[in-house]
């Protein structure tokens, strides 16, 4: 099974994890507020197991539309 750490661990973990959360939630705060998010497509999606997670079968397409 196939694991991603981006950050690392232990006592060799990243010095900038904290900086790149707080960017990551800043980014997608700004862009749920600018912009209004549809599905590009409204087939469902059939979930596929990844690990103990669920993930989309295939890639989530989003239009989106900046809003006035």
């Amino acid at each position: 099974m196939f694991q991603i750490a981006p950050f690392g661990g232990g006592i060799r973990r990243c010095i900038g994890e904290a900086l790149a959360l707080f960017e990551m939630k800043l980014v997608l705060a700004t862009m749920i507020s600018r912009y209004q998010m549809t599905l590009a497509s409204q087939t469902p999606e059939i979930p596929q197991r990844r690990g103990v997670t669920l993930a989309p079968g295939t890639s989530v397409k989003l239009v989106l539309k900046g809003k006035r």
